[in-house]
């Protein structure tokens, strides 16, 4: 009976904290701004390359909805919304890569038909005017890679303080379905299987690569997601869990690094990597003044924002979670909290 007991009151209390957080957050006026979001990268209908934006912003009462979007429809269907004529309050720039599809008209991530529009030295200049003028703005991941040409992606390079290097990385489940297009980069016939790490260099910023692959099998890994340590200021720290793309950036001067990814490989691994000039451990989020990009997929996570609409519930989520939700609580939540501060900051100080 004593145990019952206990665990009722338990749970009345979660019951009672949950109703209370939720009243709190519906009373906490909504903050306004105008918001730009592009992405071109839509194959599916729940938006992977931004997956948790919507879910972050309802939690932080910012109002964010269709309106506020440019770039593709799923399946690369386009282009929709328009370039701003006016500074937006803040910029999301989360893909740029594009819709393919391949040879039979399928939407294909390697194939070689562009369905969308390229991120154009135009719309990179503006970004720069817009951030110089105190917009904060947010980036990640293959924004200045093949196919963005090579004037946008240095504009952008030098709006978010980083050099990319060409190479992308990713922890594969089955390196049998590895891509054909990134197969064709290695051994005929594909020797691999199981699980695996690749990297792979593409063109970056009008830096002109030979592609290349290099493949680690299981035996060189200790771990099936890379490790990213730190996140933005006002993060909690630590280390979480990522098993997204990612790719190696250099900050430029000035920038500041405030998280690392650290490889989750053997030394026999990372040795094969370090023969290609790829340290163990470099930058993940990079911050300048009025931005910040991560250098990996950091808004795909499709895992739901849980107790979204509960006043400090990602604080609480944080607590009572697995280690597959630490990346979206420890790194992005307090990113676009990060970014919301900066540009209601920029609000007041224009007089908004």
């Amino acid at each position: 009976m004593r145990l019952f007991q206990v665990f009722a009151v338990f749970l009345g209390g979660i019951v009672a904290a949950t109703v209370i957080t939720n009243i709190w957050w519906r009373l906490t006026p909504p903050t306004e701004l105008d918001i730009l979001v592009y992405d071109q990268t839509v194959p599916t209908d729940n938006y992977p390359s931004h997956a948790s934006l919507g879910q972050l912003f309802e939690y932080h009462r910012v109002p964010y909805d269709i309106s506020d979007y440019v770039g593709s429809l799923p399946g690369g269907v386009g282009p929709y919304g328009e370039w701003p004529d006016e500074r937006p309050d803040l910029i999301i720039l989360a893909d740029a890569y594009g819709v393919y599809e391949n040879d039979f008209g399928d939407v294909d991530e390697f194939g070689s038909i562009r369905r969308t529009e390229v991120f154009n030295a135009e719309q990179a200049q503006d970004v720069a005017d817009w951030v110089d003028a105190g917009t904060p703005a947010y980036g990640e991941f293959s924004l200045v890679t093949d196919p963005t040409p090579a004037p946008a992606g240095q504009t952008l390079e030098e709006i978010f303080g980083f050099e990319s290097t060409g190479w992308t990385f990713r922890v594969e489940g089955d390196l049998a379905n590895v891509p054909p297009a990134i197969q064709t980069l290695g051994p005929f016939p594909w020797p691999y299987e199981g699980p695996g790490f690749i990297a792979v260099q593409v063109p970056a910023a009008g830096r002109d690569v030979d592609p290349r692959l290099i493949v680690l099998t299981e035996e060189m890994m200790t771990s099936d997601f890379t490790g990213v340590r730190g996140g933005p200021p006002g993060a909690a720290g630590g280390e979480s869990l990522f098993d997204g793309w990612f790719a190696y950036v250099e900050p430029t001067d000035g920038a500041v690094v405030d998280a690392w990814f650290d490889l989750s490989l053997t030394e026999e691994g990372l040795a094969v990597l370090a023969d290609e000039g790829i340290p163990a451990t470099f930058p993940a989020m990079i911050r300048t003044e009025n931005t910040l990009y991560f250098a990996g997929d950091g808004l795909s996570d499709e895992t739901p924002f849980r107790l979204r609409r509960l006043k400090g519930g990602a604080i609480f989520t944080r607590l009572v979670t697995g280690s597959e939700f630490q990346f979206l609580y420890q790194v992005m939540e307090p990113s676009i909290a990060w970014l919301i501060d900066a540009a209601v900051s920029n609000q007041v100080a224009a007089g908004d």
